[in-house]
């Protein structure tokens, strides 16, 4: 199988300056974020630069509803879509986390890392208007690595020492619940009909109208999750990815990446050959594999665009049909070099 280049197949490539930490794509708009506080907006027809801010980094996480909404170091800010004017920024302390755009409502997290015991002690979950001003403030001790909306309630994937999830309810009433082989809480996901946090023990948890259940499956720590109607994927921080179309696969180290774009699934995981691979979906056999220089933490699709970050800051648009065409032709190339070399040998064999 021939390789090809990630820029190779990119519609254009642009340089954060730092490691890309937030991906989103929003209309006709590629927004990232950067560790060093850099926030910028291309236009996915041409990638043409729209804007750029620069706030005190890194940027934590982003959502858009009306606005551009994002957190970054202790500060949330809001900024308007088409010009990237920052229009309000408040102090939420300590160092930013999660947001999640609720309604007419905002909801931020912010954490508390005690160096003495090399842990986090104390989060503050925050709830703003979009005017900036505060409704609600809760304390608990637990990080929360996940964020997300389940029947008009809060849902946060918390780490130790509680680990599990919390509720909050629209009275702002705080519930904690686990299962009985609970662990810590690595990630998470919202899909449209569900939410899917993965566990340090390798367990699944899915949310559903009210109801929880589980799957178990290696022990070994959730870091990616690819949900829809058809089937659930994860890849785990052993590089092994498990399908519920009845097919695994082992990579080398953790799986950064699983997402669905035509039929496929494109992963990315932690090693020194920066690999992206592009699985069938039915069967998890290797369709295609692109190099790149630098490891690949982000990756988002809507619409026929692909958009992909890696850690030393650039960001990359893709349009899949462009990609598909340009994979298939070297895919060509290589058949048909491979009919000579096998012809040719023939002939050798012949006048043998």
């Amino acid at each position: 199988m021939q390789n090809r280049s990630l820029e190779e197949i990119a519609s254009f490539v642009r340089d954060l300056g730092s490691e890309c930490t937030c991906l989103v794509l929003h209309n006709n708009m590629l927004i990232s974020g950067s560790k060093d506080g850099k926030i910028v907006s291309w236009d996915v027809e041409n990638g043409y630069e729209k804007w750029q801010c620069k706030v005190d980094g890194p940027i934590s996480d982003i959502d858009i509803s009306d606005r551009v909404y994002f957190t970054a170091s202790a500060e949330l800010h809001a900024m308007k879509i088409e010009t990237g004017e920052l229009e309000w920024t408040v102090d939420i302390g300590g160092s930013s986390d999660l947001i999640k755009i609720d309604n007419d409502s905002i909801w931020v997290t912010s954490s508390l890392y005690e160096i003495e015991v090399q842990d986090y002690t104390e989060t503050t979950l925050l709830k703003f208007d979009k005017n900036s001003k505060l409704i609600k403030k809760i304390l608990f001790e637990e990080k929360p690595w996940f964020m997300g909306i389940s029947s008009n309630d809060l849902v946060l994937g918390i780490g130790r020492p509680r680990c599990g999830y919390l509720f909050v309810d629209s009275d702002f009433v705080l519930s904690h619940r686990r299962n009985e082989r609970d662990s810590p809480v690595t990630m998470g996901i919202e899909t449209e009909l569900s939410l899917l946090l993965g566990h340090s023990n390798g367990m699944i948890t899915e949310i559903k109208d009210g109801k929880i259940d589980t799957i178990q499956f290696e022990e070994f720590p959730i870091s990616s999750i690819l949900k829809n109607e058809h089937y659930l994927c994860i890849g785990n921080d052993n590089g092994t990815i498990i399908s519920s179309k009845d097919w695994e696969r082992n990579f080398t180290k953790k799986i950064d990446c699983l997402i669905r774009i035509n039929g496929s699934i494109w992963l990315t995981n932690t090693d020194s050959k920066n690999n992206i691979y592009i699985l069938d979906e039915d069967s998890g056999d290797t369709k295609y594999k692109i190099n790149h220089d630098s490891r690949i933490r982000l990756i988002k699709y809507i619409n026929g665009k692909v958009a992909l970050s890696d850690q030393k800051g650039k960001v990359m648009l893709l349009e899949e049909d462009v990609v598909f065409r340009r994979l298939n032709e070297v895919s060509e190339i290589v058949q048909d070099q491979e009919k000579r070399d096998l012809l040719k040998k023939r002939l050798r064999a012949l006048r043998k």
